[in-house]
C-alpha cells in the first residue's frame, strides 16, 4: 500500500488526500462527493432587531404613557415601577443589547459538499480565506 499524497492540509482540522477528504468530526471518501463549494451564512438578525424594537418602546412609554396602567397588572408589576425610571433605565439597557447583538454577529463562510446524503456545511470559519 502506498503511502497518501496530502494535497492540501490547514494544519489543524482539514486534510485532504488524492482519495479522502477529513474534517475535525468527520472523513468523506472523495468518489462519493457530487459537488462541492463555499457558501455564507448571513447572520439571523432578528432576534436582536425584536429586543431593540421592545426597548425603545419601554423608554418611549415611560416618556408617552401610550401603555395603559391597568396592563402591567397582569404581569403582577406595581404601577408604580411601571411609570418610574426604572422603565426607562431598563429600555435604554434592553436596546443597547440588542444593537450590540446586531453589531456583534458576522457572517460566517462554510465549505459547502453534496454527498449522496445530501448537502453538509464540513468546515465552517469566520475568515473568508478558508
Amino acid at each position: 500500500m502506498k503511502p497518501a499524497k496530502f494535497l492540501y492540509t490547514d494544519g489543524r482540522d482539514v486534510v485532504v488526500t488524492e482519495s479522502t477528504f477529513k474534517t475535525k468530526k468527520a472523513q468523506y471518501s472523495l468518489k462519493g462527493i457530487i459537488d462541492f463549494g463555499v457558501a455564507v451564512l448571513r447572520p439571523q438578525l432578528l432576534p436582536g432587531l425584536v429586543m431593540t424594537l421592545i426597548g425603545l418602546t419601554l423608554a418611549a412609554n415611560w416618556y408617552y404613557h401610550f401603555i395603559p396602567r391597568g396592563f402591567f397588572d397582569f404581569f403582577s408589576i406595581p404601577s408604580s415601577l411601571a411609570t418610574s425610571n426604572l422603565q426607562l433605565i431598563l429600555g435604554i439597557c434592553i436596546t443597547c443589547i440588542g444593537l450590540a447583538y446586531m453589531l456583534l454577529t458576522k457572517r460566517r463562510y462554510v465549505v459547502r459538499i453534496e454527498t449522496a446524503e445530501g448537502q453538509k456545511n464540513v468546515v465552517v470559519s469566520m475568515s473568508k480565506a478558508l
